[in-house]
């Protein structure tokens, strides 16, 4: 990437940098661009510096030494003195050419310039001064041409300069040529061929040039694009935040107040309608979640968070997550996995890698049996998912991972989900880096793998049963700044025995003092509150203040990785929305203390 200081962001504009293209045969841009345009081949020419240092002392030693010992003394009496005053001037001009960011750059084209012009004079006034003299061997103008040729190609130069000034060098020569007295004859060989080789030198310095202001422009338009990109990577960022939030409220409502309807109705038309609700409740979360998954990999807003985990009892608590689907669709899931098996992996991303390939089995494959299959070696666990259902071939082993395919099901019913579960699979595999692959053949069933880095094993404290039907006991303060949240979740709480207090804001907590909140088992909050204090900065505050330090959670509609950071540094538990109500149920029973429970 080039660096231009003298660019700002707003010069940065594609279409302003497009309209400059028209501008490229004139070797000259806009004033705002060409001020970068020039930093930029000032930095070049610097670049060169040691080319042009070596081969310019190194040539005029040489030419000290030709002088001294092939010219007569009453000639490099004059051509050494004149060479040895040029030569300082050359050595400053390295010196003060040289220096990016601390001399102007015109300033330094313009010093470069002299010292190639006094060059050329200086070699012009010795050849003259030699056609002045009888010579044993005749001085010729070739020296010209390399003077000529390193103005043209290795100074770098821009081409104004170096044309003008090569064709300067060469009429001071001509001028020199008649003012001594030679014929008429030889002065026009010499303009042929010094001036043809001045003319296809300056070709090439504005060829030179051009390429490389076309260089500059397009690296300027791919900073602009990157920009650009960056811009709207930020603009979806932002969206999938706010979608997220926004669409994950009213749905979070919605399946709490069908979870309260369905305890209070009896009527059996109307359970099945309740039913019949919530899993369309249940399919529109599914597939928001999907969209969202999705998106967040694809403009890289997860992060992994990796730990060690125990194979079997996650995998087996996973299996058994799916054993009411499977066994609508007469399947028969089983598990064969080391007991002591582990990882180490983001359990989050690794769960939903496993599941797809789980619900992928279950709902397309046509198999009558799945196996979870978990082998280890080379430091690595191989998880499979191996079904004996229709298999695919060669060519739909590359589609099923495109988004929104879904080979058996044109009519694109709902119930088979709506074709993103693989494509977030290859997406994960990507992000946590894991070999993965299909293995199938048409009619012999399909086996989805996945390796991921061994772990060490632990073990894990016994779970505690929780009974759904017992109500629960003790006392919950919600702080909720959506009304319809608020409610839905109140009446929730309420109906499965809890004493509720509810407040919309912090500052109304806040106000309660110590008294106010004493007795309190269970401190449930939103995210986003009104007012400046988040939930987050509520719970903190409470424990600063002494005023609660109970069991706390946090339940949001905010996905972000920065929120889940700043809640496991705080000890808070956070419970994403939307949530099924049997799922809040569990959460609470294990925040609430054993004796309010």
């Amino acid at each position: 990437m080039i660096d231009t200081p003298a660019l700002n962001q707003a010069m940065l504009d594609e279409p302003a940098l497009l309209a400059q293209r028209h501008r490229l045969g004139r070797l000259r841009f806009s004033s705002s661009l060409e001020t970068g345009f020039q930093d930029y081949m000032h930095r070049k020419m610097c670049g060169r510096r040691w080319p042009v240092t070596l081969s310019s002392l190194g040539f005029m030693l040489l030419f000290f030494w030709v002088d001294y010992r092939y010219l007569p003394p009453e000639i490099h009496q004059i051509s050494i003195p004149l060479r040895s005053l040029v030569l300082v001037l050359v050595c400053f001009s390295l010196w003060f050419v040289n220096r990016p960011g601390r001399v102007a750059v015109p300033l330094a084209f313009k010093m470069a310039t002299l010292a190639y012009f006094c060059v050329g004079a200086m070699v012009a006034m010795i050849i003259l001064l030699c056609r002045t003299q009888p010579l044993v061997v005749p001085v010729t103008h070739d020296g010209l041409y390399l003077v000529l040729l390193s103005g043209t190609f290795l100074l770098g130069l821009p081409a104004r300069h170096s044309v003008l000034c090569s064709w300067l060098i060469l009429g001071c020569y001509l001028t020199g040529e008649v003012l001594i007295g030679t014929p008429r004859e030889l002065i026009l060989t010499s303009s042929l061929y010094l001036g043809s080789f001045t003319l296809m030198g300056s070709i090439v310095a504005y060829a030179s040039e051009y390429m490389l202001r076309r260089g500059y422009l397009n690296e300027q338009l791919l900073q602009a694009a990157r920009l650009r990109a960056e811009r709207e990577s930020q603009g979806k960022t932002r969206f999938l935040a706010t979608a997220s939030h926004d669409l994950r409220q009213p749905l979070h409502a919605m399946s709490l107040f069908i979870e309260h309807l369905q305890e209070k109705v009896q009527e059996a038309e109307a359970r099945r309608t309740l039913g019949r609700l919530a899993e369309s409740s249940q399919l529109l979360q599914a597939m928001l979640n999907s969209l969202l998954d999705i998106s967040r990999l694809s403009v890289g807003m997860v992060r992994p968070q990796l730990r060690h985990l125990n194979l079997h009892d996650w995998l087996r608590r996973l299996i058994g997550s799916l054993d009411s689907a499977a066994a609508e669709r007469g399947i028969e899931i089983s598990l064969q996995c080391p007991p002591r098996s582990a990882v180490f992996t983001d359990p989050v991303l690794l769960e939903r890698l496993v599941r797809n390939y789980l619900t992928n089995a279950l709902v397309h494959s046509g198999a009558r049996k799945v196996l979870v299959r978990v082998s280890e070696g080379e430091e690595q666990a191989r998880i499979e998912v191996v079904d004996d259902g229709c298999g695919l071939s060669r060519e739909d082993q590359q589609r099923i991972f495109e988004e929104f395919t879904q080979l058996r099901n044109p009519a694109r019913t709902l119930e088979k989900g709506v074709g993103l579960g693989l494509s977030i699979c290859r997406q994960l595999q990507h992000l946590l880096e894991y070999p993965s692959g299909v293995e199938s053949e048409p009619g012999q069933g399909a086996t989805f793998w996945v390796r991921v880095p061994l772990g060490e094993w632990h073990p894990e404290p016994a779970a505690v049963p929780t009974a759904n039907g017992t109500p629960l006991h003790g006392r919950v303060l919600l702080v909720e700044n959506d009304l319809v949240n608020r409610e839905a979740m109140e009446t929730l709480l309420r109906h499965w025995g809890l004493t509720v207090t509810s407040h919309a804001d912090a500052q109304s907590v806040l106000a309660l003092g110590v008294e106010g909140i004493a007795g309190t088992d269970l401190l449930l909050s939103d995210y986003h509150l009104e007012g400046p204090t988040s939930g987050l900065e509520l719970i903190i505050s409470l424990r600063e203040q002494g005023m609660y330090d109970g069991a706390t959670a946090l339940i949001t509609a905010d996905t972000s990785n920065d929120l889940e950071d700043a809640a496991r540094q705080a000890d808070v538990t956070v419970i994403y929305k939307p949530v099924l109500p049997a799922r809040l149920r569990r959460a609470v029973q294990g925040l609430l203390s054993p004796v309010s429970c």
